[in-house]
């Protein structure tokens, strides 16, 4: 009976907590991908760098940056989470990782950032993600978020291409669309990066 009350309580506490950040319930899980997509973004990453990374979960890549960049802002919006990790991780936290438990959309991003993380494939926030990363003057995104397969390095400051100008080849757009434009006799040449495609405007 007690376990069954508590559980009840725990599913009303997940719930609000959904709700109050207009999150979707896998939005607040988090588990790790492989070795070979944590090297795809550890390989880009410099001693200079200022790294934010978006959804951090367990503090697993962070930790992994923190040993290579100038300093790293682990953003992650779940608390059980990131607390365990913290526990886990106890007084060896490195001075130059910042661990901030908060929604990543309401977080200013700190100036003077060059890369941002982002392992969330389907992330429904991304083009807020990009629009405001931009803005900011951070030059990169490393995402999993917009192919689907492996992770992508997106110059952020880039000048886009209008879309209509786009007359055969893939395109990846800033809202975080892909798709493709014409008969597929480019089928194999990287993606016009493109802005304001027909799902902007849908």
């Amino acid at each position: 009976m007690r376990r069954t009350v508590v559980s009840k309580a725990l599913r009303n506490d997940s719930a609000h907590f959904l709700r109050i950040h207009s999150l979707e319930e896998w939005e607040a899980r988090f588990s790790r991908y492989d070795e070979e997509t944590y090297q795809a973004v550890l390989e880009r990453v410099g001693s200079d760098d200022v790294v934010v990374e978006i959804g951090a979960g367990d503090l697993y890549l962070a930790l992994r940056i923190a040993q290579q960049a100038s300093r790293v802002y682990a953003v992650e919006v779940n608390p059980l989470i990131v607390g365990a990790a913290l526990t886990a991780i106890g007084f060896s936290l490195p001075r130059n990782l910042q661990v901030v438990c908060a929604n990543a959309l309401d977080f200013p991003f700190p100036p003077g950032v060059t890369i941002a993380v982002l392992l969330m494939r389907h992330c429904p926030h991304f083009s807020e993600y990009f629009d405001r990363l931009q803005a900011a003057g951070c030059r990169w995104l490393l995402t999993n978020a917009r192919w689907k397969c492996g992770v992508e390095a997106i110059d952020l400051q880039a000048p886009r291409v209008p879309f209509e100008q786009v007359d055969e080849g893939w395109y990846a757009c800033r809202c975080g669309a892909i798709g493709y434009v014409g008969m597929g006799v480019r089928a194999n040449t990287p993606p016009w990066e493109v802005a304001n495609c027909p799902r902007c405007h849908a």
